[in-house]
């Protein structure tokens, strides 16, 4: 990863950090709590309702299986060695052979079966109960087996599990008893063939011994029958054993071949399950079943937006596309349906075949293998034959005829154990067939519930989140510093409101706190030019509502009472004007009329509120504001206040919806934008600011308005004084 793309997912990050802090969560909670605490109770009654109305209680049935770990027996016991590994896979099978359609497609055609709701509602049955519906899980590290099924009917979902079962141990009960039936047919087959051979065998060895009583009468068949045993210590009867093996696997093998040949021969048979399911998973055809579903989706919006229902246009087209595509699914099913099915059964047709030739190899080998010990063992016959005699070749028959009874003695007995063993249990074993349930999974929808009241909670805090997100609102003066890069000035406390709750002291440490706040607003102001006088001040905002006219007011007061020189306060807000309701007093004839020529400028400033405080109202707007500072009226009007007082303070209108603002703003020496917390955008603070830059004003920075006093405390402190009314009154509590 390089290093431009970590820094920029660590911008990433910090951004999204930010943007989501908990400052912006608390910031939501302020502004919203009074829509955001109904609405949030409003959408936990509606979930809450939808739920119980929705909730279908589940009814859970189950079947136990025991699959044991060793195949029983009746009298022959298994001698293949199983390992844990081959016993895991077992169950394995037997899992996926329970949610195979050989199975599903059995139960499934059952009408009790496919009539349950919960079947008949999906599209693809089989699919469904594989993957979703039914539940087959091992205990543990025992044996058991669990299959289940949960419905809102608890008779169906018992009738469903117990389908599945039977299914299941009839399907095994039928392929195991065909194989047993096919391998013991071709057993009995050889085991006459066999039969036979000894028989004749058996004659040659008798006329054999005759010939010898004839030759020699000294022998009797006694001695003869006795001595056909002699060489069961000689190198031949190693090789008669191995031999004998040897034809028994062969035997076995082409027997094994036999029963697939014939299997070949029938063909296989295609489920038309699997071919639905193949058909199904075709690429065109999923292609139109995603357009389906889509068209179906619009229609189910288009039903719950439109007052009209179905003979909505836009509604009867939709039903008419979608006619079009379920028209065009079947036909592609029925194009691809043939030939799937040649293909699955060519498949499985090469399936048998490449099976059936491995097993005619293994027979092939197993022949030569035959051939080539029998070749081995008649020239040791003949070697010693030649040396023997009639004797010799006596025993020789005796030999090879107690080999080929030993072959079939083993047909015979593998033939009896196949047939004894079809008969035994099953490894796999019904413990319990599924019953009908009584008691739900659920008596309430508790997940459902929490689900929904998380939902309820956090969607309309969610929403309401995205929304602050995209104003953006200005909530501390972090915010304008580091993040728009905007110089701050000074912040300011709330005004206290007066309420009967409030305690006095209370009320007077708040309107401390909003006049401390004031003053520093003042010092930073005066401060911030260090080699020019600051005289004029605009006090302007980006919008109304932002407290500019508050903050103006005060900032008169502050001037004035720090100073002890007069200082002049203009309401250039002549279209919304505010500084006369605030120091009450009469709004003529103001700067309108001063503008406009009406009055001259002293007879327009009011000088009865205070010694040092002046104000000058806005006046009754009777013509476009711009008109009356097209001229260089304001200008002048400025001009003449420099020579009466000291500090000049002007409330303008705001800057993004009054322009006249930037006309008094470049007239000024000093410029604050006010931005009010939890109220003003960043966005609308930081365009003022860079219009105020482009015309030509002095913009010395923001005024963070509306802090709450107790976070104004926390953040700066206090640090009050005590006055001689206040030592006078302590003093008199110590007397």
């Amino acid at each position: 990863m390089s290093a431009s793309t970590k820094r920029r997912r660590i911008e990433n990050l910090t951004q999204f950090e930010h943007d989501f802090s908990l400052r912006m969560f608390t910031s939501v909670l302020i502004q919203w709590w009074r829509i955001l605490i109904p609405v949030t109770l409003f959408a936990l009654l509606i979930s809450t309702v939808f739920v119980f109305w929705s909730f279908r209680p589940q009814y859970r049935a189950s079947a136990w299986l025991q699959i044991n770990g060793v195949q029983p027996y009746v009298a022959f016991p298994d001698r293949e060695v199983r390992d844990r590994d081959s016993n895991r896979k077992f169950v394995h099978t037997q899992v996926e052979l329970l949610r195979s359609p050989l199975i599903l497609g059995r139960v499934l055609s059952q009408p009790e079966i496919t009539a349950m709701p919960e079947i008949r509602s999906r599209r693809d049955p089989i699919d469904w109960l594989s993957t979703q519906g039914l539940l087959i899980a091992p205990k543990g590290s025992s044996e058991l087996l669990e299959v289940a099924f949960e419905g809102v009917n608890p008779e169906n979902s018992a009738l469903l599990v117990n389908a599945i079962i039977d299914a299941y141990f009839t399907m095994r009960q039928e392929k195991r008893g065909q194989r047993a039936q096919s391998v013991i047919s071709l057993l009995e087959d050889e085991r006459a063939r066999r039969s036979e051979e000894i028989k004749l065998l058996q004659a040659e060895v008798r006329q054999l011994q005759k010939q010898l009583v004839a030759n020699d009468p000294s022998l009797t068949s006694t001695s003869l029958i006795g001595s056909d045993v002699v060489i069961s210590e000689s190198p031949l009867k190693s090789m008669q054993e191995n031999l004998a093996k040897a034809q028994i696997e062969h035997k076995v093998l082409a027997a094994q071949v036999q029963a697939l040949e014939d299997s070949v021969q029938t063909g296989p048979a295609v489920p038309d399950v699997l071919i639905e399911r193949e058909i199904a998973g075709r690429e065109e055809v999923q292609r139109v079943l995603v357009a389906l579903n889509q068209k179906k989706a619009l229609r189910d919006q288009a039903l719950n937006a439109s007052s009209r229902g179905g003979t909505d246009p836009r509604i009867i087209k939709l039903n008419q596309d979608i006619e079009s595509l379920e028209s065009t699914l079947e036909s592609l099913r029925d194009t691809n349906r043939p030939r799937i099915r040649e293909e699955m059964k060519a498949m499985s047709g090469l399936q048998r075949q490449q099976e059936l030739a491995m097993l005619k190899t293994q027979l092939e080998t197993q022949k030569l293998i035959v051939q080539s010990m029998r070749s081995n063992y008649d020239a040791m016959v003949e070697d010693i034959s030649q040396s023997g005699g009639q004797t010799l070749d006596l025993k020789f028959k005796q030999a090879e005829l107690n080999r080929k009874q030993q072959v079939f003695d083993s047909i015979s007995e593998r033939a009896a154990q196949i047939a004894t063993e079809m008969y035994a249990p099953s490894r796999v074993e019904l413990v319990q067939k599924a019953t009908t349930p009584e008691v739900p999974v659920q008596n309430l929808p508790w997940k459902m519930l929490l689900v929904s009241v998380l939902a309820s909670i956090s969607l309309p805090f969610g929403l309401f989140l995205i929304w602050e997100r995209t104003l953006k609102r200005v909530t501390s003066s972090e915010q304008l510093q580091v993040d728009n890069n905007l110089p701050v000035v000074g912040e300011i406390a709330c005004l206290p409101e007066k309420s009967i709750t409030h305690e006095l002291d209370d009320d007077i440490d708040q309107l401390g706190l909003f006049e401390e706040s004031i003053d520093s607003l003042r010092t930073g102001l005066v401060l911030s030019q260090k080699n020019e006088s600051i005289q004029v001040v605009v006090v302007s905002s980006s919008v109304a509502g932002e407290g500019k006219s508050s903050v103006a007011s005060q900032l008169a007061v502050s001037l004035a009472r720090s100073s002890g020189m007069p200082t002049l306060l203009i309401d250039g807000d002549m279209r919304s004007p505010d500084i006369h309701r605030i120091f009450k007093v009469e709004n003529k004839p103001g700067l309108v009329g001063v503008l406009s020529g009406e009055c001259d400028f002293e007879d327009a400033v009011n000088r009865e509120w205070s010694e040092h405080v002046h104000v000058l109202p806005a006046g009754y707007l009777d013509r476009s504001p711009h008109k009356l500072m097209a001229n260089e009226g304001f200008k002048q009007l400025i001009a003449k206040a420099r020579d009466s007082y000291r500090y000049i303070v002007v409330d303008t209108p705001p800057v993004l919806a009054a322009s006249e603002s930037l006309v008094m703003a470049r007239d000024a020496d000093a410029t604050l934008v006010c931005a009010m917390r939890d109220v003003s955008r960043e966005n609308h603070v930081r365009m003022t600011y860079h219009r105020l830059l482009s015309v030509g004003a002095r913009p010395v920075g923001t005024v963070l308005n509306g802090v709450p006093t107790r976070q104004y405390a926390r953040r700066y402190g206090t640090y009050g004084y005590e006055t001689a009314s206040s030592y006078s009154a302590d003093q008199e509590e110590v007397t």
